[in-house]
């Protein structure tokens, strides 16, 4: 009797779930190299484009005022030896002024911009040359008067002198509407290169979605086939174990490229996953869900660096300075890496120090993640007092960084060779070092190849002793809370509202402005509004966040969630007043966020 393999639970001409998966995290990966380096050769061409037009633009002005200053100088001319009318002087005295000061700004303006400087040259040679004609025949007709044969030989003779310098001028402003159409040309077609890339991104989120649903629906029904056969069941956990694996690796590998229409599926995905983690039951399910929640914690890290980076950049950022223990910062940094060899180590006990928590916390968790990736895995972090400030070193024992790399390593996107380089979008040193400008901190760095890197702040201690923690507040459950929330994808919707009430408050969702509107009217009268920026299509949270609490008694906090990151967007929220947090939000922010509105309304 021949024995034959049984038929897989997928189908006997369904692709094999591993090779999908795997093609998937080959594909995603080279997408994501590929979409990187695209996107920073669009921004940098942008940004080129932007500086070619900028550089131009005032010569624009100028050239006109130089056309303006010769018409003036001319006709000035004219009237006085044509009426021998004094008052014909004033007008070309001023153009006279006029001209020598347009022709200056115009070279000034041509040195930072290489491509006018021969038409600029050129028109201003010219315009000289018109004024010397000009002066000339004043100057002949001063000194004794001149006949009328000979003032209009003259004005023969400077008109031909001003037709050069009027058509040179005329040139000069034809070459810079040119090279302002050219770089208007370059930041289209940059801008529109950004979008096809973003809808390619869109795309590939939805085939990575349906992907790793399908890959998941096919876990399960290999989990069935293992209750038969205690044999069949470890090879068919083994083959799972593998595709969540790969699927893992290629979600984390694709959505670390920060597309803001990743940003909504990924924020919902962040809480249903913190939603599902308490309610499965099986330890294996667990540490799959454990293994998903490692991957959407990847994936929102990169979004958050990406972020900070843009919010410092547009210079959007407030710091919030206030006095506080620093151990409870790094205790809870260090909490974020169980099983880390990472050592804390106080020369004083339970320092205070005085500037923004937040802000030096993103500080030092990216130098312990560069510690621990570049740094042989093990972190050691020593607070010494110095003066009236607090050192605070992190220190590891990696490979090192050559003195001719110790000022790049805190360039953007820059990655040396060696142990992690591979690893992450090369940003975390140069947030670093953008914090510690804004904060005011002085930041150094020691090191030598092979024996290590030392990287160390220092800030300012508190002038006194800080004994109660905002951490505190950020842990009490929501029982008896009533927060309303507004998010006009109902995916969102659902996740967050799911978050929210399994901390223990009573949620009512709305998807817009008339659904929070009745719920109001029927009593619901919330203690906290969270609202998303971006309803029916349009930035109009904030208003409609206005407009609900105008109707309350007292009017509740608010926090205002988005996934749109461009500058002016985070310069509006930073304007708003309210607390603002950016998809995709992690439930442990969240909670902070919610217990600290919740907080601060009722001190």
């Amino acid at each position: 009797m021949t024995q034959t393999d049984a038929p897989s639970p997928a189908g006997p001409n369904t692709p094999p779930a591993d090779t999908i998966l795997t093609a998937l995290a080959i594909g995603l990966a080279a997408f994501a190299v590929l979409f990187v380096l695209a996107f920073v050769s669009q921004n940098q061409t942008q940004a080129q484009a932007l500086q070619r037009i900028e550089a131009t633009r005032p010569a624009r002005l100028q050239s006109a005022g130089l056309l303006q200053a010769l018409v003036d100088v001319e006709t000035g001319q004219r009237g006085f030896l044509l009426t021998r009318d004094a008052r014909f002087l004033e007008p070309y005295e001023i153009g006279r002024r006029d001209l020598a000061r347009q022709v200056a700004a115009l070279r000034d303006t041509a040195s930072h911009s290489p491509d006018l400087l021969e038409p600029t040259n050129r028109a201003s040679n010219s315009a000289e040359t018109a004024l010397s004609a000009i002066d000339h025949t004043l100057t002949l007709h001063h000194t004794h008067p001149l006949s009328d044969a000979e003032i209009a030989s003259e004005l023969l003779s400077s008109k031909s002198a001003m037709d050069i310098a009027r058509t040179d001028a005329r040139a000069l402003a034809a070459e810079v509407e040119r090279l302002i159409d050219i770089g208007r040309a370059q930041n289209a077609a940059s801008r529109s290169a950004i979008y096809v890339l973003g809808a390619l991104l869109g795309f590939l989120t939805i085939v990575a979605v349906v992907l790793t649903t399908w890959a998941i629906r096919q876990e399960r029904r290999a989990w069935r086939t293992t209750i038969k056969a205690l044999s069949d069941a470890r090879e068919a956990a083994e083959v799972a174990h593998a595709k969540a694996a790969a699927s893992d690796l290629a979600k984390t590998r694709f959505l670390a490229t920060a597309s803001h229409d990743m940003r909504q599926p990924l924020h919902a995905m962040t809480l249903y996953l913190s939603a599902l983690n308490r309610r499965v039951q099986t330890q294996e399910a667990r540490e799959i869900v454990k293994k998903m929640e490692r991957a959407a914690e990847s994936m929102a890290g990169m979004f958050a660096t990406l972020l900070d980076l843009a919010r410092i950049q547009a210079e959007v950022i407030e710091p919030e300075v206030s006095d506080f223990r620093l151990q409870d910062v790094i205790d809870g940094l260090i909490a974020e890496h169980p099983g880390a060899d990472i050592v804390a180590r106080y020369d004083i006990p339970s320092p205070s120090v005085h500037t923004d928590q937040m802000l030096l916390a993103r500080l030092l968790r990216n130098l312990i993640s560069n510690g621990l990736k570049h740094g042989g895995g093990s972190v050691r972090i020593v607070t010494t007092p110095v003066g009236g400030r607090l050192q605070i070193s992190v220190i590891d024992r990696g490979f090192g960084i050559a003195p001719e790399d110790q000022s790049r390593v805190f360039d953007e996107f820059v990655r040396l060779e060696g142990k992690g380089a591979s690893e992450g979008l090369g940003l975390g040193l140069a947030i670093v070092q953008r914090i510690s400008e804004l904060l005011g901190l002085q930041l150094s760095l020691q090191s030598a190849p092979q024996q290590g890197a030392t990287f160390s702040i220092q800030v300012p201690m508190a002038t006194a002793a800080v004994h109660v923690t905002r951490a505190a507040e950020a842990t009490k459950r929501l029982s008896g809370e009533r927060v309303l929330l507004m998010d006009d994808d109902p995916n969102a919707l659902e996740a967050l509202a799911e978050v929210v009430r399994d901390l223990g408050a009573e949620v009512r969702p709305c998807a817009n402005e008339d659904e929070a509107r009745a719920a109001i009217a029927e009593g619901f009268l919330p203690h906290l509004l969270m609202m998303d920026l971006r309803i029916d299509g349009r930035l109009n949270g904030v208003d409609i966040t206005n407009r609900l609490r105008s109707q309350l008694s007292p009017p509740p906090p608010a926090i205002i969630v988005t996934g749109d990151t461009a500058a002016d967007t985070l310069a509006f929220l930073g304007e708003s007043g309210h607390q603002w947090l950016i998809k995709p939000v992690e439930p442990a922010m969240l909670m902070q966020a919610i217990s600290r509105q919740l907080a601060d309304a009722t001190t």
